[in-house]
């Protein structure tokens, strides 16, 4: 109890520094990336702390704390120049989707907005509420809710009830209104978005991704609860910081994607996830190795069928915030960041040499192993379309598999991405 108890606070208080780490230097790597080329992470971290330090020394604290906020604001919003272009340039034009059958939106009745209102707050309460309980549960293990005879199902049945969010599972007609053309019906692609998203946005998000490759996209829709709900649901997904019961996006993700490995008629199942929604993959692809290496709850015959189910699974990870992802079993799997991208830095670039500042709930730095990794060490930015599709059509992240086979207009200039040795296995 005792150990247990150590390694969840250790396991908090080190999520703690690694956000100091990223306040006090990291956030200005974007920065350091302009002015200094391809310089590492880590490098960046060292010059950056050193700066803040100097600053302090010299009564300029404040000036280098606003202007790390500054940088990190960038990391996510873009460059100045691309933020100035977005705001006074046209707007993107839609993504253009080839169409067998166009079906006549259903539309649904508006609440009002005392009604809206009053539905944000309670539920965005309740939600905090729920979320602190769940840390609290974690830490401290609390007993509050045992019964004679519980059991950890009982547990997980009354947490995931309270994790439950307004998630979906899309299908083609639902995403695109309509039939779709599909000329690759042994493939299904499938989308998990990240925070701040609605689900026209996550919507829009798989057009493009049809747009650009040429494959319909189911969409499996992590709502929004608002920023610092979205944010504290990234850190405890990221930590482990859930002890009994999961998530309704990861709970849903698994389930579908299970569900359909098992279909002959797929060869191929392409998993593309951004921000947020990395997480709940890392947590998805965590769930489903557990399987195949767990000798006591799944006999060889039931983990052989997981496993060769998992080797039609491609994935690939847009600004990955996870705390852990692997490809050990699946075909294929592919980290794609922008170096100036301060989400990225809180998983996929992360210092390595860093990494024992921040463990999650097993004790485990960040791992990213059997990845092949695609870092722009120039971009900045955080959003799905335009800091990383975008790119990708002016010929960014050239190496990944997504440009160079599925892609449907191949880039002209074949601009190398850096791959890091201190990430790959």
């Amino acid at each position: 109890m005792l150990l247990t108890l150590r390694t969840r606070a250790t396991s908090l208080v080190t999520t703690a520094i690694g956000l100091g780490i990223v306040v006090a230097g990291i956030a200005t790597q974007p920065v350091m990336s302009l002015f200094c080329g391809s310089i590492s992470t880590t490098s960046a971290w060292i010059l950056s702390l050193g700066a803040f330090y100097y600053g302090y020394g010299v009564g300029l604290g404040g000036y280098l704390i606003g202007g790390a906020l500054a940088c990190a604001l960038c990391g996510v919003a873009g460059s100045p120049l691309s933020i100035i272009k977005s705001l006074l340039g046209p707007k993107q034009p839609e993504p253009q989707v080839k169409m067998v059958k166009v079906k006549e939106a259903s539309v649904k009745p508006k609440k009002g907005f005392v009604a809206t209102t009053l539905w944000a707050i309670t539920r965005t309460f309740f939600r905090l509420i729920f979320l602190v309980l769940g840390i609290l549960d974690t830490i401290i293990q609390t007993s509050f809710l045992d019964k004679k005879g519980a059991t950890k199902e009982d547990r997980n049945w009354f947490w995931n009830k309270l994790y439950e969010k307004d998630e979906d599972y899309y299908e083609y007609e639902e995403v695109y209104g309509g039939e779709v053309q599909n000329d690759h019906q042994d493939e299904l692609w499938i989308f998990c978005n990240g925070i701040m998203n609605d689900v026209d946005d996550a919507k829009g998000a798989c057009k493009k991704i049809t747009e650009m490759f040429g494959r319909p996209c189911k969409l499996l829709h992590n709502p929004t609860d608002g920023i610092l709900l979205d944010l504290l649901e990234c850190l405890m997904g990221k930590t482990g910081l859930f002890r009994l019961g999961c998530t309704g996006p990861r709970k849903l993700l698994r389930n579908k994607l299970g569900m359909e490995m098992k279909k002959d008629c797929y060869k191929k199942i392409v998993l593309v996830a951004h921000s947020q929604g990395t997480i709940i993959s890392g947590n998805v692809i965590a769930d489903f190795n557990d399987g195949i290496e767990d000798k006591e709850k799944y006999t060889v015959e039931e983990r052989e069928v997981i496993k060769k189910n998992m080797s039609k699974l491609e994935v690939y990870i847009f600004a990955g915030a996870a705390h852990y992802m692997s490809g050990k079993y699946v075909s294929h799997l592919e980290c794609l960041s922008n170096r100036g991208d301060v989400v990225a830095v809180l998983g996929h670039i992360f210092p390595r040499i860093l990494n024992f500042l921040w463990r999650n709930t097993w004790g485990n730095g960040i791992i990213y192993d059997h990845c092949k990794d695609h870092v722009e060490t120039s971009n900045w930015g955080h959003s799905f379309i335009p800091h990383y599709l975008a790119p990708m059509e002016k010929g960014c992240f050239s190496g990944s598999k997504l440009a160079t086979d599925y892609w449907l207009k191949n880039p002209q200039k074949k601009n190398e991405s850096e791959t890091s040795p201190l990430i790959s296995k």
